[in-house]
């Protein structure tokens, strides 16, 4: 089996006419994407400003703040393509210019402009509200009708080449709002329309419920264990917006871990970790309650076309709504793929990166990553189900106090990184069987939501395609 040769490229031929049309463009995706706007059966078009306003706010200073309750999500092009993008940072209310023109509204597309172009989200009721940032370029249709079709268009593998033959840039490709307000998009049966409506809708409820159900389940964890919010704890256990931060530390709590770097000492997980060891009915260590914690082998990786190899995962895959730039390894060449796959029931830790980012959150792998390889920078929890409901400690591993308890464990000079060994000892409260089942019954019901999700989207492509080709 012969491997990618990511330098070889697809040659074809331009005509001059081609060529004038596309204002003398040298960068030959550009005329891929015109061939393949070409190759529309339908012979009628339109472009997508006679239907929508194609938009993005300009570059303004932004300040940055911690506290949630003066500032508001501020999210990147790759936090809109997370199932949970408004925990990451927010930017204030009163400091930041213009914020208003970054704030997006409920069933708004996003289309992200620059660096790696055309990733596409919704607009729902988890990040409607949202800042976001100038590098997402916003489609507001003029009609509802039009949403489930263009949503599913720019997504599709055609509208993908078209969107990205619109870019330029010599280092950091961008595209601007001209080049989607003049796409050319085909005109389909009004009945296809409105099925393609009526499944992205479904689709666009499921992930709303699934956010809903996997907080409900955080909140029962804190109530099933009799923790308060880590916001309501004491003032001096809140971390302050200053920087750099002076405490003291008796040396009973030093000489537990001997460790130096002082994140570790940090006030938050200093209270999350006594709340467990006070208020928690019972309690165990990970380790005690898993079959195994493991972190995957570091090796060569040899990437192969899809219908050659095995889907392959990094950290920031986990957390996405849909996986994004995807790489295989090659089946015949790789000796030890057992060794790498995931399988049903783990609980996956993004354990390289840095604070902020990817690093410390916790996937649960349930419909959707069986069977896909996993690099080395995350890190598998495999429950001990007689022990405890997998689907609870990943509930609680993705709660405030399991990223907490995560991250101060965190070492490294430049990448922030976890192991096993440090991971093993973390506290985990286990209320009784009932209450833990009830908590993992709604991370369940949350993943085969968003399961469904991606299965309804993969149909809306399906039509799509049959309405373009038949």
């Amino acid at each position: 089996m012969k491997a990618i040769d990511y330098f070889n490229t697809n040659n074809f031929i331009v005509s001059s006419g081609l060529f004038n049309s596309g204002e003398y463009r040298l960068n030959s995706d550009f005329y891929e994407a015109l061939i393949t706007s070409n190759n529309f059966h339908q012979t009628e078009t339109f472009q997508l400003k006679e239907i929508a306003s194609v938009f993005h706010p300009g570059i303004t200073k932004r300040s940055y703040i911690d506290n949630p309750d003066f500032g508001v999500p501020f999210l990147s092009t790759s936090d809109m393509q997370f199932y949970e993008a408004t925990e990451n940072k927010y930017v204030s209310k009163e400091l930041s210019k213009n914020l208003q023109d970054y704030i997006v509204k409920e069933d708004c597309i996003l289309i992200s402009r620059s660096g790696t172009i055309g990733n596409i989200a919704i607009v729902d009721k988890n990040i409607s509200g949202c800042a976001v940032t100038e590098h997402a370029i916003r489609v507001a249709l003029n009609d509802k009708k039009h949403f489930g079709f263009i949503y599913t268009f720019l997504s599709s593998e055609i509208g993908q080449k078209i969107i990205k033959g619109q870019k330029s840039g010599a280092v950091i490709d961008e595209i601007y709002d001209a080049d989607i307000e003049n796409l050319e998009i085909p005109v389909i049966d009004n009945k296809i329309m409105a099925k393609l409506n009526e499944v992205i809708l479904v689709v666009k409820k499921n992930r709303e419920e699934a956010h809903l159900l996997i907080k409900q389940a955080r909140s029962l964890v804190l109530k099933h264990n009799n923790f308060s919010p880590l916001a309501e704890l004491e003032p001096n256990a809140k971390v302050s917006d200053i920087t750099t931060q002076i405490g003291l530390i008796n040396i009973e709590t030093f000489t537990t871990e001997f460790r130096l770097d002082a994140h570790f000492y940090n006030p938050i997980a200093s209270a999350a970790l006594k709340n467990i060891q006070e208020k928690a009915k019972r309690f165990s260590t990970l380790k005690e309650v898993t079959n195994d914690i493991v972190i995957g082998k570091r090796f060569k990786r040899n990437y192969v076309e899809s219908n050659h190899g095995t889907p392959f995962i990094g950290s920031k895959n986990i957390l996405q709504i849909r996986p994004t730039e995807m790489k295989y390894l090659s089946n015949s060449e790789i000796g030890f793929m057992n060794d790498l796959m995931l399988n049903k029931n783990m609980i996956l830790i993004a354990c390289s990166g840095s604070l902020g980012g990817t690093f410390g959150k916790a996937c649960f792998v349930y419909n959707n990553f069986e069977n896909y390889a996993a690099s080395q920078h995350i890190l598998r929890v495999i429950a001990n189900e007689d022990l405890i409901d997998a689907g609870y400690l990943y509930a609680f591993l993705s709660s405030e106090y399991g990223y907490e308890c995560i991250t101060r464990y965190r070492w490294g000079a430049l990448i922030d990184e976890i192991d096993d060994e440090d991971m093993s000892k973390l506290l985990i409260p286990l209320p009784t069987d009932k209450q833990q089942k009830q908590i993992g019954d709604l991370v369940r019901q949350a993943y085969d939501l968003r399961a469904e999700a991606i299965r309804l989207e993969d149909e809306a492509q399906t039509l799509l395609t049959k309405a373009l080709t038949n």
